[in-house]
């Protein structure tokens, strides 16, 4: 078998449609083991520890802060 005929007959082959189809179809099984394998769930929150971070850092009102601007414009 010569180069030219190798080549020829390994054309005729990748562009088979079996070979297409079946390249795609490992492809997409490979890609969602992986996806299994390498998929860690984040915890769930409890409803306890928003409240609790909610509590610990309380947000100041918006008046209170335009005041302050307010202060510090008039300081400098």
């Amino acid at each position: 078998m010569k180069i030219k005929e190798f080549f020829a007959l390994l054309g005729g082959v990748l562009k088979d449609w079996r070979v297409i189809v079946t390249l795609v179809v490992m492809l997409f099984f490979m890609w969602a083991a992986n996806f299994i394998l390498t998929y860690k769930k984040r915890p769930r929150r409890n409803k306890k520890d928003k409240k609790a971070a909610a509590e610990a850092a309380p947000a100041k009102p918006a008046e209170e802060k335009k005041e302050e601007g307010k202060e510090e414009a008039s300081e400098k």
